[in-house]
């Protein structure tokens, strides 16, 4: 199977860096900061491919790096050096060329790809919403940003999304920040799905929440999943999580990937120290 989306040699660092950078950081050296220039090496040399359908997880503590490469995916943050490639079959108006490095492209050329082929939901949603417009309107400007410019079809989508991610669609008209976390989670879902993406990223998306509400964002990521089929990377520090919704697993630590695999196989049989060490803390 041809995978839809590889990434190599992907690396972002803060700092001017120095050439001591990669050889004073890394698992080895259990830290991501050049002890010479003070640069922090947020991920490093990471490569990993995602098929059609398939649901990748990346696992990490906090400062694994594992938020910054979704975040140079989506082009919200800009990478210090590697390739981005996709393979979509969607009907957009511009198709992208499997062989083209999509860093290298224009700031503008990357933002038409995002609008129209991906979606993302943030750990905050006040990443992901604007707090000041209605969660109809939320939606409405994502669908406005792909090319729509229909104001009723465009409000059919809206409650139609709602309705899916179990929003009461009574309250479209009302502002994200009179809702629960819960639901402001399930308005971003609806709001990343609007375009029909064929990439979709989850970073983090239930850090911060109830446990019972963590259970059914949970259940409802999973089921909106497997009834459309698009490929997912799911970022996560809870192997919860990543038990849940995941099929193949990315484990991370000071910026590089120290094991990759089937999930059942990762979480029921670990091979890296660190590994171990994050599975065996959950039981």
């Amino acid at each position: 199977m041809t995978p839809i989306l590889k990434v190599g040699n992907l690396t972002k660092r803060y700092g001017k860096g120095c050439p001591e950078c990669l050889e004073r950081t890394g698992p080895r050296h259990e830290t991501n900061q050049c002890a010479r220039c003070r640069s922090i090496l947020a991920c490093r040399a990471v490569s990993f491919e995602l098929y059609p359908g398939e649901v990748l997880g990346i696992v990490g503590e906090s400062g694994s790096g594992k938020s910054t490469i979704v975040r140079m995916l989506h082009f919200d943050v800009e990478p210090t050096a590697g390739e981005f490639f996709l393979r979509l079959n969607g009907n957009a108006a511009a198709p992208i060329d499997p062989a083209q490095n999509l860093f290298a492209l224009s700031a503008f050329r990357r933002r038409q790809i995002r609008n129209e082929r991906m979606g993302i939901v943030y750990q905050n949603a006040r990443m992901g919403l604007r707090m000041k417009v209605s969660a109809g309107g939320n939606i409405a400007e994502r669908l406005l940003m792909a090319g729509c410019r229909h104001v009723g079809r465009m409000r059919d989508r809206a409650a139609e999304l709602l309705e899916q991610t179990e929003v009461p669609v009574q309250r479209m008209d009302e502002l994200p920040r009179t809702f629960s976390g819960g639901m402001q989670q399930r308005v971003q879902i609806a709001k990343a799905l609007s375009t029909r993406p064929e990439l979709l990223l989850l970073d983090e998306v239930t850090t911060g929440l109830d446990v019972s509400v963590q259970a059914r964002v949970l259940d409802l990521i999973r089921s909106l999943q497997q009834e459309l089929g698009v490929a997912t990377i799911v970022v996560s520090h809870d192997l919860g999580v990543i038990r849940l919704l995941t099929s193949r697993t990315i484990v991370m630590r000071h910026g590089c990937i120290v094991e990759e695999g089937l999930s059942d196989q990762i979480l029921e049989d670990p091979q890296h120290p660190y590994t171990q060490l994050l599975v065996s803390s959950t039981l």
